[in-house]
């Protein structure tokens, strides 16, 4: 690779070799994702609002921080995942004006005399919002919120709809620092990925942004699809160019979900670079900004010295600092609980005033102190090996990462300092460790659905068939039943459970391929092939042995199969037609989905036979 190439004048001119310190490729099979809440024992929905009331007044005893959502996109990034809304400038004063008043009538509730430390617009892309709405929001947050005088106050932002005029607007209102997400300057990659504009111009936007009296951040992502070694190293030359004040740079992400994976199935991007590349273009973005004088803040993000980088909000957050939230799709946390905002912008917009419109909440777990102070702590580049005093699963790891070299030597403080490598892998490790403390028992007995919660599920999957039915029960804290009972009418059949072992024995004399499928709690198991037959005994429906190696084979509680759904239904831009078998207490004991031919097409004479299942009912 280009990349490789261009390493091999690198270490002539600046005597830069690769070391398992600096880049540890193969350390782990795959760089692991966190949890945002890890832990947390769910909530009863009843005792939400109770929750809520009581603990609100306390929620600026000590800091804090405070974070704003603005979910609307004028379009959707292809590599993005997070919550959004198409934008119409007819929502931007609706919206803020919802906002203000949700922050309005908090404010009248706490008595604490904590500081907040830092305010984050996030997004979505916070600045479509029309100027006048930016600008009363940032003054509604001074009015109704506790800011520290030195309190960082940052707006998430792209080019669109934020020129100069929009961008000094929010600074006189109060804002000082102002993130832009670039991604990367090559403008093939960029129009790709839904960014309208040129590298070039991008570049140029940044410089000018850079003459305002604020501190300005650029995001950049590496591992990206069709980002070679050369573009990634023109990334970071490019971007160390601008007088920025600090850097954040991401690697990519191929979370299932996202847009881009049915792009990537359809052959209109490549196979994005595997955690091998993206180990050695993060070791060449560290290397190569410590070089030219950057400081590393935290594991994915650098500050040039003397430009008032602080990077206050994205290290504190993963600390065990109180957040208050704002806004649809805000997540927070104060007061021994996590919670989420309704996301769903309709029913936002109808909270009733002086109510807070929350989608989820959990409590704290034993261990979440520990946690995200080791989270912290390994952001931060640094580990104490004593806080896992007498866990020896802890331990153990620790002493093989010593061995794998993703640390550095031993310091006098007892503190582990993570190496460039441990840097990277620093994600992996911190979900290792988590891995290793005891669980904490909880009820998680699932919840009714009130009639209000029944119409706005089907409200949103009318619009939206094809989301996550697991996702949406966990969210609801009710039963994959429940969610499917939501379902469009002409998405759903339904027949009795008692009837399992008659559909079985259906599907295995068609002697074709199918896919099975178990999704537990901890788990997502697909088999792909012909179902095998077979027979009730001792309790269990008992598949036979398949002749050949692989394939279903094993035992099924058939008697606790209440119910079974036939789905048609779209699932990441496809359609398909799926079996679904559930137990007497809503949930999924596994699916059975219709296969596909070679063109990738639904094989439709199993959904014929399927349909006749159902017919005979």
């Amino acid at each position: 690779m280009l990349f490789r190439s261009f390493l091999l004048i690198t270490i002539m001119v600046q005597q830069l070799v690769w070391t398992p310190k600096q880049s540890a490729p193969k350390a782990f099979p795959e760089r692991q994702a966190l949890m945002p809440v890890w832990g947390g024992v769910p909530m009863p929905r009843p005792q939400w609002q109770n929750i809520w009331n009581k603990k609100l007044p306390h929620a600026t005893d000590v800091d804090a921080l405070a974070y704003l959502h603005i979910p609307f996109c004028a379009n959707h990034c292809v590599f993005c995942g997070f919550y959004r809304n198409a934008w119409k400038d007819s929502q931007s004063s609706v919206y803020t004006d919802k906002i203000i008043e949700e922050m309005a009538a908090e404010a009248e509730v706490r008595t604490g005399k904590g500081k907040i430390r830092a305010v984050y617009f996030g997004g979505g892309t916070p600045t479509a919002l029309l100027t006048e709405d930016l600008v009363r929001l940032i003054r509604a947050c001074y009015q109704y919120l506790p800011l520290a005088e030195d309190c960082e106050f940052t707006i998430e932002g792209r080019m669109s709809h934020f020129d100069l005029e929009k961008a000094q607007a929010c600074l006189e209102a109060g804002a000082n620092r102002i993130s832009i997400g670039v991604q990367t300057f090559n403008t093939a990659i960029r129009r790709r990925l839904g960014r309208k504009h040129s590298g070039d111009e991008a570049f140029e936007y940044l410089a000018k942004l850079c003459e305002l009296d604020a501190v300005i951040v650029a995001d950049l992502m590496f591992g990206l699809p069709n980002q070679t070694d050369d573009v990634w190293q023109n990334d970071i030359a490019r971007a160390a160019e601008l007088p920025l004040s600090g850097l954040d740079t991401y690697a990519f992400n191929l979370y299932p979900m996202l847009p881009i994976n049915r792009m990537i199935e359809k052959g209109a991007f490549p196979t994005p670079p595997g955690f091998d590349i993206q180990a050695d273009q993060y070791a060449y973005t560290v290397e190569t900004l410590l070089e030219k004088g950057w400081e590393q803040v935290s594991n994915s993000h650098f500050a040039y010295p003397g430009r008032g980088e602080r990077n206050r909000y994205n290290t504190l957050i993963k600390s065990d600092i109180s957040c208050l939230a704002f806004g649809s799709g805000a997540g927070g946390n104060f007061g021994g609980f996590s919670y989420q905002v309704q996301g769903d912008l309709e029913s936002y917009l109808a909270t009733p005033k002086g109510e807070k419109n929350i989608a989820f909440m959990s409590g704290h777990s034993l261990n979440k102190a520990l946690l995200s102070k080791v989270q912290h702590d390994i952001e931060t580049g640094r580990l104490n090996p004593s806080l896992f005093d007498g866990n020896k699963a802890a331990q153990k790891l620790i002493a093989q990462w010593q061995e794998m070299q993703l640390f550095k030597e031993p310091d006098s403080d007892g503190l582990i300092r993570l190496n460039t490598s441990g840097r990277y892998w620093s994600p992996t490790l911190i979900r290792k460790l988590m891995l290793t403390l005891p669980t904490q028992e909880k009820d998680q007995t699932m919840q009714k659905l009130s009639a209000e919660q029944q119409t706005m599920l089907r409200q949103s999957l009318e619009k939206n068939p094809g989301q996550v039915l697991e996702m949406l029960a966990a969210q609801n804290q009710c039963s994959f039943e429940d969610v499917i009972r939501c379902l469009p009418e002409e998405n759903v059949r339904q027949t009795e459970g008692s009837r399992i072992v008659e559909i079985l024995q259906a599907i295995a004399a068609w002697n074709e391929s199918v896919t099975f499928i178990a999704h537990t709690p901890d788990a997502i198991v697909e088999v792909s092939g012909k179902l095998p037959n077979g027979k009730v005994g001792r309790g269990f429906y008992n598949f036979d042995h398949p002749e050949t190696d692989g394939g279903v084979h094993g035992h099924i509680y058939y008697e606790n199969c209440a119910s079974i759904y036939l789905l048609e239904r779209p699932f990441m831009g496809k359609a398909t037609c799926s079996l679904n078998f559930i137990n007497r207490n809503g949930g999924a004991m596994f699916k059975i989905f219709v296969g596909r031919d070679e063109a990738g097409e639904l094989k439709q004479h199993q959904i014929e036979a399927m349909r006749k299942l159902f017919d005979a009912a």
